[in-house]
């Protein structure tokens, strides 16, 4: 049972939150003071600092109902984040009263503790920047590697590998279940609660042997714990903030969950390009081959927290009730998403490979399909630039067959592309492979991919009239992206585009008509 927020012996500023809203509390110089709040904890962000006081919770994971566990998790708070942003966490402050006043520091009696942070803009959140599309595929590889360097330094050892274990897991569940049984009808359905719960149980049954394989080989590590938008400022570079630090089975962890948390947040926020590109990036970057099999299950698991943690706060009486009602409804969009993840880890993955000219609308296309199915959407133009090291979405115009358009770099790219593929296939993820595929030799190799690893396959051609290609290209000529084609390379790639032949393997795709029949057409052919 989740314990709403209660009055404790302890002293604590639970009472006196009005005070610490006034200005000259941070002395000379802040004229305003906002405070954001969570459940577990007040942030007061005055002038150049943001300062974050703990709440005298219990929710079971996490308790803070004495002054002296506050003190302590304030300290583990800035000891641990300062490996991802030491710039941004700069103390711990005592918040003391005397003459009947509180005080920032000072010698008085302490009531309370407070980290004291550099404030950056919240405009610069993440998350409100995915709300207004300004979050790049650049960033999303700041990102990656900022994690990926992160990962191979953090902590692991025997102690912190047990957090991985097949029975930590399922505890971990068991208290999801448990603490999300107020909450049915509420922000989830009995329907939902029931089957993923089912899902995830059987998953755990099948999956006990690899799961023990992650934490031999050294996957389990001391992670972020907490790894999602509202967790990340893109201002001069991305810092990460805010990991966890008040219990160890929800920080410690595989690394696999770690990225399935911030590819199920931009899943969440309907950025499934940007989680792609993410999880491409990092495993590109790791060679980690054995998270993709516990993705979508990790990402199940992450998604069932953000509902449960974000359904806490219609529990919250200092939460007013215009952010209660608005919690309720995003509890259960996370819920409904923790569902789609769940139906996936009992479902075969499939192989659609969208071929056709440039300009035709098949990355749109391919695109949308991937969004629609959480299936891995693989581009031709975007692995070409990742081994050249351009930023994906810059623009180079070196002519066909020249500069990173020369015979050997497709060659390269188009191994890449497969042996991506391959392994995402492997892992059970279905993948959307996206490019030209001019010949027949590219689209056998396909074929023979798909036959090797035993799943569906399905090759749509997208097409359109030339003047409807000509119409988009110059639309696009100024704008960023991961292709470069223009009307000459169009032309020339025309006369040397080898038509498919028909077959039932094969679904054609005039790419003006609605988008939603499209890929309702694809979905039949699939049936999916």
């Amino acid at each position: 049972m989740v314990k709403a927020l209660e009055l404790v012996a302890d002293p604590t500023i639970q009472s006196r939150v009005q005070e610490l809203l006034q200005p000259r509390f941070y002395g000379s110089g802040v004229r305003r003071v906002k405070l954001i709040q969570t459940h577990t904890s007040w942030v007061f962000i005055a002038g150049d600092f943001a300062y974050k006081v703990k709440k005298p919770v219990n929710f079971g994971f996490l308790d803070y109902t004495t002054l002296s566990a506050r003190k302590f998790f304030c300290y583990e708070e800035l000891r641990l984040n300062r490996q991802l942003a030491p710039d941004l966490y700069l103390d711990v402050l005592p918040i003391t009263e005397a003459g009947g006043k509180l005080k920032l520091g000072g010698s008085g009696r302490i009531v309370d503790y407070c980290v004291k942070m550099r404030a950056l803009p919240q405009s610069a959140i993440m998350t409100e920047r995915l709300k207004n599309g300004q979050v790049t595929f650049e960033q999303i590889d700041e990102i990656a590697r900022l994690v990926a360097r992160f990962h191979q330094q953090a902590e692991r050892g025997e102690e912190i590998s047990r957090y991985g274990s097949s029975e930590i897991i399922r505890l971990n569940w068991d208290e999801n279940f448990a603490q999300t049984l107020d909450f049915i009808s509420k922000t989830i359905s009995r329907q939902a609660f029931d089957e993923i719960r089912s899902r995830v149980e059987r998953f755990i049954n099948r999956q006990r042997e690899v799961f023990r394989q992650r934490r031999h080989q050294g996957f389990v590590r001391r992670c972020h714990g907490d790894l999602h938008s509202k967790n990340i400022f893109l201002a001069d570079r991305p810092y990460i903030f805010d990991c966890i630090e008040f219990n160890p089975r929800f920080s410690c962890s595989d690394v696999a969950s770690e990225i399935a948390f911030m590819a199920m947040d931009l899943d969440f926020h309907q950025r499934h390009d940007l989680a792609n590109f993410f999880i491409e990036r990092y495993w590109a970057l790791t060679g980690d081959q054995g998270m993709l099999s516990l993705l979508r299950f990790y990402q199940c698991y992450r998604a069932y927290v953000r509902g449960k943690v974000t359904g806490f706060q219609l529990n919250d009486p200092g939460v007013p009730a215009d952010i209660r009602r608005q919690a309720q409804l995003t509890a259960r969009r996370y819920f409904d998403l923790a569902l789609r993840y769940a139906r996936l880890l009992e479902t075969k993955p499939f192989l659609v490979v969208f071929a056709g000219l440039p300009g035709v609308g098949k990355s749109f296309l391919a695109r949308h399909f991937a969004a629609r199915t959480l299936a891995m959407h693989l581009l031709s133009d975007s692995i070409r630039k990742q081994l050249c090291g351009i930023p994906v979405s810059a623009r180079r115009f070196d002519g066909y067959g020249r500069g990173i358009y020369a015979p050997e770099v497709s060659q390269r790219t188009y191994d890449e592309l497969f042996r991506r593929a391959e392994a995402f296939l492997a892992g059970g993820i279905s993948v959307v492979l996206d490019a030209t595929f001019t010949g027949e030799d590219s689209r056998q190799r396909c074929r023979e991919l798909a036959d090797r690893l035993g799943v569906k396959l399905l090759m749509v051609l997208v097409d359109c009239p030339e003047r409807t290609v000509i119409s988009r290209l110059r639309r696009r000529a100024n704008q960023t992206g991961f292709s470069d084609a223009n009307l000459e390379i169009y032309r020339i790639m025309k006369e040397r585009f080898k038509t498919p032949r028909s077959g039932p393997g094969l679904l054609r795709i005039d790419s003006r008509q609605p988008v939603r029949r499209s890929l309702e057409q694809i979905e039949r052919r699939l049936r999916i």
